[in-house]
């Protein structure tokens, strides 16, 4: 036997050797086992190392991607950036805004009242046989699957939390009506329950993202069972049916339906079928269209259907079927009135000639470095292009005013009949009493340029009830209009006001002050100004368009004999003449004296060699758009057309860094109530550092970013066209949900959207919010446009007199409005980057008007940009529209946000933007970035921070944000004796502790790691 002096002492014996491995003895195994032991913590220290350096990658990875979306989590969590130090006695008032309701439960009664106003008010009666209102304590079956699935919202950001909302049924029995219990089970329970809607495919584009409508599935016939069909005889009163149709952000409703190949706005087989059986087994037969995308309305007058009476009521909102049930039992007598032309065929309308867009024709996917793209479509709009090719002919611009010359007999005006086309025309709608009109008068006053026209309204009927008057106008289609390319409507809405309840009987002189500026057309080839042309203008109070135009023609001398569709009332029509064309009085503007001239030449295809024809009424056939294959140019890419154009600074330029980070003193409380010019802005913008303004500007998601240097508190925005909503930052907070825009415009109640307005307003300020992304203002350029539900109407006096109304509203209350999209975001299909091609004029008279009227008549603080191209030019980058157009002619005094610009989930949706990048658009005039990604406040510092010229535009934005902060409710609670310091949100330690842990226990792993090896080594030395 050997002994082994190993083991500190101990005696241990060598019974064997194998192969040269000592076999020990007990105590030897023993020892073995433990040096095994030791390869054990080895093993196991290496492997933790290698667990905690994993986790402290994917922490660090997790925290930047947290931060990159700080806002989000911020509102979502409700979390403090910041605290208050207060400074003075604590006894200053800082209640700059106060709610008008002492409690909660109060604010929401107050908003469910205004709500179901607003579809008693706005709900739109087209047909009634005179079995309208119901007899009291009727009994109904309500047919269709739509019927117990309600559609209450669109689709996309506007989402709005409808849960709570009364059914059909509930709002019925609730009005003392009966609802047939077995056909509502049928659908919620029975074998009807299996027909829903569906999401739908995008519009004629195989890479769109978003839905573009929905299958409508309707119940069909052969599915009723016998029981259900047996339940109708004793629910017989009326049938009620609803038809429904579904659409929201992402993409336009298909042209085509889903299943059938059948047009999605005109009715399915089964709704077909549907209308037959409910002939067959009831002798009243009421129709409630659930949509805001015009349906077709050849199924109205079919007697196949035997429909008596129609009710389109838009979107229902929260507590609008509780209005809806109000005018079907006669509680409330419908006073809306329609804000589109319905057709019997949507596809009359000239703009829906290339309504999708097409491909630029020498666009390469496999060009990378020519045509930018990304995947799954989130910039769907690249190398796609829209043409406005009819111009101002939009709505009833276009069926009335082609009416008009049909009856006047001009040269080329083609194949049409008026009474074949229109259904129903802008601004028509019933009431369940009848009104005459009388005492027409109207008088210029020179101080103010502008008309009074009043007329004497009486209810000769035999229920209360209110009247909307209509006023219209019509200029002179004159050679110099033809020679310069000016188009001129027959009738143009200039005017509106609604009586109030007239009980049978009673009489209301309503007058509605109509500025000669109304009348003045753009014209962009001669005195690139607006004009107002030589000749005679025609004023006439109507009950829609096409009364407005009868009038008209009646004073012109036309009757039925012409042609007409129904003799017009020359004592409704006022004549003005203008003697001699005038170019001066309208060429500046009355907001704010600025020269008004040409700024849109960059959406005029003819500067890159195309012609593009515009539709004019002095040739009709003609001029009808053609679908145009466009071929990119160089210069389209030289002046911005995806090629990526960055700022390389102003040739030069002499402008000075500004002061920041100066000690001044000062708070934004103090500048509360200042004008914006005032000199004492310099001296608080002085105190703001560069890295303060970079992050305000380069990340704005649903927020403005706290200002430490002057005390600037952050402040939550969101959605909110329908009711204040955060769907997209995960908080669903609202407290009411209410109608869509096309039935907030058919109330033509600028009073009630005032109200409106007050109410939203209140809402949003008692959820702690101080900017609503809306209103939503673009036009219904096509019955087919996704967003319509959040757009008020095909016209734009009618768009901007009721968002002027609705904004005041708003605004009392301290909110401040992101009035959008600006501009040219009339259609959803490949809206982001598409480049929209248009003239100056229909640019100007159509689609900017409503977003004018906003700012100067309601005061609107902000805009939100669109997505979409002027031309080659992204809208944000757009000087002429940004700077020059917006605060130039409108003064707006607030700033501009871009629309979604990307977070670190879809930096790809802000990419294109850079297009025109951050300091580009600042040039331009876009303020603030609706990001939470670190892209464009990188950019501004890696780039930019010696440029004097965008520090300065920098500067400019920042004045913008703060002083529409400063006018607003986020100053409540704070007085200039008060100082808010930054502080780390909760969540954001969190996750520092998290990464410090991982890497503290993988430096902790590693060392133990390290030290068991050496110490097996030493081991195996000793052993050795």
């Amino acid at each position: 036997m050997e002994r082994d002096g190993s083991g500190a002492g101990e005696i241990q014996t060598v019974i064997n050797t194998v192969n040269g491995e000592k076999i020990l003895s007990r105590k030897g195994k023993i020892m073995k086992e433990k040096n095994k032991k030791k390869g054990l913590g080895v093993k196991k220290w290496s492997i933790l190392t290698a667990v905690f350096a994993i986790l402290t990658v994917v922490s660090i990875i997790g925290t930047n991607i947290a931060l990159s979306a700080g806002q989000a989590i911020n509102i979502f969590l409700k979390t403090d950036t910041y605290k208050i130090v207060d400074k003075g006695n604590g006894k200053e008032d800082t209640t700059y805004f106060e709610s008008d309701f002492d409690s909660e439960e109060e604010l929401e009664e107050n908003g469910r009242k205004v709500a179901e106003q607003l579809h008693a008010e706005g709900s739109v009666l087209l047909k009634n046989n005179g079995v309208l209102p119901l007899k009291e304590d009727a009994k109904v079956s309500t047919l269709s699957h739509s019927s117990v699935d309600m559609v209450t919202c669109g689709t996309g950001a506007a989402d709005i939390d409808t849960s709570n909302a009364p059914t059909l049924k509930e709002a019925l029995e609730s009005r003392g009506i009966s609802v047939n219990g077995a056909l509502w089970d049928f659908y919620t329970k029975g074998a009807g329950k299996d027909y829903v809607r569906t999401p739908g495919k995008a519009a004629n584009q195989e890479n769109q993202s978003g839905r573009a409508g929905w299958h409508i599935n309707e119940v069909p016939v052969s599915a009723y069972t016998s029981d259900v069909t047996s339940s109708f005889a004793q629910y017989n009163d009326a049938a009620i049916v609803t038809i429904s149709r579904i659409s929201g952000e992402g993409a336009d409703l298909a042209s085509e339906n889903f299943k059938d190949g059948e047009n999605v706005l005109s009715l399915t087989k089964e709704e077909q079928d549907m209308l037959k059986m409910a002939k067959d087994n009831f002798e009243n037969v009421i129709v409630l269209i659930n949509s805001t995308n015009a349906l077709e309305c050849d199924f109205i007058e079919n007697e196949e259907y035997g429909v008596d009476a129609v009710l389109w009521i838009g979107y229902t909102g929260g507590w609008g079927l509780n209005g809806v049930a109000d005018i079907l039992t006669g509680n409330a007598n419908p006073s809306g009135r329609l804000v589109d032309t319905y057709c019997y065929d949507n596809t009359t309308a000239p703009a829906m000639v290339g309504i999708y867009g097409s491909d630029y024709t020498n666009y390469d996917p496999d060009d990378k470095e020519k045509w930018y793209s990304v995947a799954n479509g989130q910039l769907d709009g690249n190398h796609h292009y829209i043409t406005y090719q009819e111009g101002i002919y939009v709505g009833y611009r276009y069926y009335e005013t082609r009416y008009e010359d049909v009856v006047m007999g001009t040269e080329n005006v083609g194949d049409y009949n008026y009474n074949d086309t229109v259904a129903y025309p802008f601004g028509y709608g019933l009431s369940y009493t009848e009104f005459e009109y009388s005492d027409f008068k109207t008088e210029y006053n020179k101080e103010t340029d502008s008309f009074e026209v009043s007329v004497k309204v009486t209810n000769v009927g035999d229920v209360a009830g209110k009247e909307v008057v209509q006023i219209y106008f019509q200029s002179p289609y004159t050679e110099y209009d033809k020679e310069n390319g000016i188009e001129k409507a027959s009738v143009e809405l200039c005017g509106f006001d609604k009586t109030e309840i007239l009980d049978p009987g009673a009489s209301e002189i309503v007058t509605v002050n109509v500025l000669r500026e109304e009348l003045a057309c753009y014209d962009e080839n001669g005195a690139k100004t607006y004009i107002l042309d030589a000749g005679d203008y025609y004023l006439t109070a109507a009950k829609n368009a096409h009364d407005a135009v009868n009038n008209v023609l009646a004073a012109k001398g036309y009757t039925k004999a012409d042609g007409m569709t129904a003799d017009g009332n020359v004592e409704l029509t006022y004549q003005y003449n203008n003697k001699e064309l005038d170019t001066e009085t309208y060429s500046v503007s009355r907001a704010t004296g600025e020269a008004i001239t040409n700024q849109f030449e960059s959406a005029d295809l003819s500067q890159y060699g195309y012609e593009i024809t515009y539709l004019s009424r002095n040739n009709w056939t003609g001029t009808w758009p053609e679908t145009m294959e466009i071929e990119a140019t160089e210069e389209m890419f030289a002046d911005g057309l995806y090629d990526y154009q960055t700022y390389e600074g102003i040739d030069g330029s002499d402008t000075k860094m500004p002061t920041m980070g100066a000690d001044n003193g000062l708070t934004l409380a103090m500048m509360i109530g200042k004008e914006y010019d005032d000199p004492a802005w310099d001296d608080l913008l002085d105190q703001v550092t560069f890295d303060e303004m970079a992050t305000l500007i380069g990340q704005g998601y649903h927020n403005t970013a706290v200002v430490p240097s002057v005390s600037k508190p952050a402040t939550v925005d969101d959605n909110g066209p329908q009711g204040f909503t955060q769907n997209l930052t995960g908080v669903s907070e609202c407290h009411t949900a209410y109608a869509d825009e096309n039935i907030m415009a058919a109330t033509y109640n600028v009073d009630l959207m005032e109200e409106l307005g007050k109410a939203l307003g209140n809402d949003v300020l008692d959820l702690g919010a101080s900017g609503l992304y809306g209103p939503a203002m673009n036009i219904h350029r096509n019955a087919y446009a996704g967003r319509n539900f959040e757009y008020y109407s095909e016209d734009s006096f009618l768009s901007g007199a009721i968002a002027a109304a609705e904004v005041k509203g708003i605004q009392s209350k301290g909110v401040y409005v992101y009035i959008k999209h600006f501009v040219l975001n009339d259609s959803e299909t490949a809206c982001r980057c598409i480049s929209t091609w248009a003239n100056e004029q229909s640019i100007r008279e159509v689609y900017l008007k409503p977003f004018e009227m906003a700012i100067v008549d309601g005061g609107a603080m902000n805009v939100m940009n669109s997505f979409a191209r002027l031309g080659v030019v992204w809208s944000g980058g757009h000087e002429g529209l940004m700077t020059n157009v917006l605060r130039g002619e409108w003064g707006m005094k607030g700033f501009g946000l871009t629309d979604f610009s990307g977070n670190a989930q879809f930096e790809s949706y802000g990419l294109y933007m850079k297009t025109f990048d951050v300091a580009r658009g600042l040039l331009a005039g876009t303020d603030c970035w609706d990001s939470s990604s670190m892209s464009w406040t990188n950019d501004l510092n890696k780039l930019y921070k010696n440029d004097p010229d965008i520090v300065q535009a920098m500067r400019q934005a920042t004045h913008r944000i703060l002083y529409t902060v400063a006018n607003s409710n986020a100053m409540n609670g704070l007085s200039a004796n008060q100082q808010v310091v930054a502080v780390t949100p909760w969540w954001q330690t969190a996750l520092y502790v998290v990464c410090a842990g991982m890497g503290a226990m993988t430096v902790v792993s590693l060392v133990m790691a390290l030290r068991c090896r050496k110490k097996r080594t030493d081991e195996k030395k000793k052993e050795a």
